[in-house]
């Protein structure tokens, strides 16, 4: 089925099984779903991370949920991404299409601080207008 996977700064579409065993692979361990943009799941898109990714050494952040209102970092989601689609259901499934081409349309790249910190990060995020 077709995903869309990122990783260490980088994203691509590719393919992989769905089960839950190819999941845990793409994001390299057990996984979580992820907190959503409403966006994403009203276009039945899901995003999986590792669950256990904070916890690893130098955990790497990929994406940043924005929060519009307050102009600042509302969480951030570590290490390999992988987003694929969901039925009437729940139950998981290649994305199509219009949802890949949503997810480009939507997507990128960032630049932000820490608080205490002088060094800039880079991560992704969706951006969605008004």
């Amino acid at each position: 089925m077709k995903a869309f996977k990122i990783s260490d700064r980088h994203f691509m579409c590719k393919e992989i099984e769905g089960d839950l065993k190819s999941l845990q692979e793409e994001v390299g361990g057990f996984i979580t779903l992820a907190p959503h943009f409403d966006e994403l799941t009203d276009m039945g898109i899901d995003i999986y991370a590792d669950d256990e990714g904070l916890l690893k050494a130098d955990p790497k952040i990929s994406m940043v949920v924005l929060n519009r209102e307050r102009g600042n970092i509302e969480s951030v989601l570590v290490g390999n991404l992988i987003f694929v689609g969901h039925d009437e259901e729940g139950n998981t499934k290649g994305l199509t299409q219009e949802q890949l081409d949503f997810i480009y349309d939507h997507l990128a790249r960032v630049r932000f601080s820490v608080k205490g910190s002088d060094e800039e990060k880079e991560a992704f995020t969706f951006i969605f207008e008004e």
